[in-house]
């Protein structure tokens, strides 16, 4: 953009050297800028001097650099610092390399149904997590989304947001914000909750497939009127190529109560992509993909259209099956409990313990354990013969062979004994054979007739 006459372009406002003017509004003025302290690109958003002396602004100008800064989102622009220098108050923000939708619109025209879908859905992802966070937006209009080459969108300008649980500041934010985009809520003393968002980014999907926004007057006040009590225009009247669902569910989400649009900018944003056809919802998938793709490294795939953190609960985790395993045995019956063996019930105290159908390897066969189960309780009367081997007095019920822990949930890293294994004997080395020492002659007796000498 040419730069304006009273413009700082190449001056120094503390550390940042302002190298281009990218925008003005009624709030100040949003530079490129070099941080000379920590030798990167940044963009500067410089406060006019009305506002910077206004202490409530400048509270809201804190508040904004706090609840930004704790929006972890990748479609809401991150702020690196902010403060006053010379009285004056700035923002420092990550240089987006971009254009917003308003100048897109103002030099391309209207977008197609599947181009304008995948831009609002990503705004509607960020102001999803903006009101999870309690943070309204205030002023959700297209020179406040910032489009890439690939069609990755942001949301910037949250200079007006405050959160929505202090009651000072919002009663404050009630006038502040483009008229053509505003609730009609924020016209009266009703109160203003986060669907105002919702209607404001309503505005912007009808404005992003017809090319202007749905209420256009001479005058603030027909305009204010116009919001208050005219019905939402059809897109589809005043552009060929608009599908017919999309009027419903931009007629949801400007509706005049509240209570009647939709829940979450997410609930909307899924609404206006079910109401494409078949090959439109492809293609603003593919959309979302290649700008994902394009801006965000390692993602494969797309998202889902945005929801709200807490709307609905997070899916169990299903966990692998481990290879090899062997089939699971059939679910117990209703009112049996699920680790009750093939075997029958514990039996009690006093009567005879059935021979459990251990698991034959090794030599350690059922005739052994019976033995030993016998001979523990000979040794120990007062105790059943299944209590017997138990450790420490505990009652271990007897295991088929396939039981498993696959009934209960893994640890770690998800392994999961499925099987007993068999027992295995190890053999025992032979031994050496026995060392042979060499045989001793045996002494023969002397012949008959021979004396002893001496």
């Amino acid at each position: 953009m040419g730069e304006a006459p009273d413009s700082r372009v190449g001056s120094m406002f503390g550390p940042y050297h302002l190298k281009r003017l990218l925008g003005r509004g009624g709030m100040g003025e949003v530079y490129e800028a070099e941080n000379t302290v920590k030798e990167w690109p940044c963009a500067v958003k410089l406060m006019t001097a009305e506002f910077s002396k206004d202490p409530v602004f400048r509270e809201r100008m804190k508040r904004e650099a706090r609840t930004a800064g704790r929006l972890q989102e990748p479609h809401v622009v991150p702020i690196h610092d902010y403060g006053e220098i010379d009285g004056q108050m700035y923002l420092e923000m990550r240089l987006i390399e971009g254009t917003d939708l308003d100048t897109l619109l103002k030099r391309f025209g209207p977008l197609t149904p599947p181009r304008a879908v995948a831009i609002i859905s990503q705004v509607a992802s960020a102001l999803d997590a903006a009101h999870a966070a309690g943070v309204m937006h205030r002023d959700v209009k297209p020179p406040n989304v910032l489009v890439t080459r690939d069609d990755f969108a942001y949301l910037v300008d949250f200079g007006i947001a405050s959160a929505t649980t202090d009651e000072k500041l919002t009663q404050l934010g009630t006038a502040v914000g483009t008229w053509k985009y505003m609730a009609p809520e924020r016209f009266s003393n009703d109160e203003v909750t986060y669907r105002a968002d919702i209607y404001a980014l309503a505005c912007v999907l009808y404005e992003c497939l017809t090319g202007s926004p749905p209420y256009r007057a001479d005058s603030a006040s027909t305009l204010v009127t116009a919001h208050l009590m005219d019905p939402v225009p059809q897109a589809s009247a005043v552009r060929s190529g608009i599908p017919k669902g999309l009027d419903a569910v931009i007629a949801r989400g400007m509706a005049k109560r509240p209570e009647d649009r939709y829940a979450s900018a997410g609930d909307f944003a899924r609404a206006a992509h079910d109401a494409l056809s078949d090959p439109d919802q492809d293609h603003a998938a593919d959309i979302l993909r290649r700008s994902q793709e394009a801006t965000l490294p390692g993602t494969a795939f797309a998202p889902q259209p945005p929801t709200l953190a807490a709307a609905t609960p997070p899916p169990a985790p299903q966990y692998p099956e481990p290879a090899g395993s062997g089939p699971l045995p059939p679910a117990s019956p209703t009112g049996q409990p699920a680790w009750a063996p093939a075997s029958g019930p514990i039996p009690a105290a006093g009567q005879p313990a059935p021979v459990p159908q251990y698991y034959q390897g090794g030599g350690w066969g059922a005739r052994h354990r019976a033995r030993r189960h016998n001979s523990s309780a000979a040794r120990h009367p007062g105790i059943s013969p299944h209590r017997a081997s138990a450790t420490r007095g505990r009652s271990w019920p007897a295991l088929p062979h396939w039981w498993s822990f696959s009934s209960l949930p893994p640890s770690g890293s998800g392994w999961r004994l499925d099987r007993i294994p068999p027992r295995r004997r190890t053999p025992r080395p032979p031994s050496p054979p026995p060392s042979r020492q060499p045989r001793v002659p045996r002494r023969q007796p002397p012949p008959p007739g021979t004396r002893k000498a001496g």
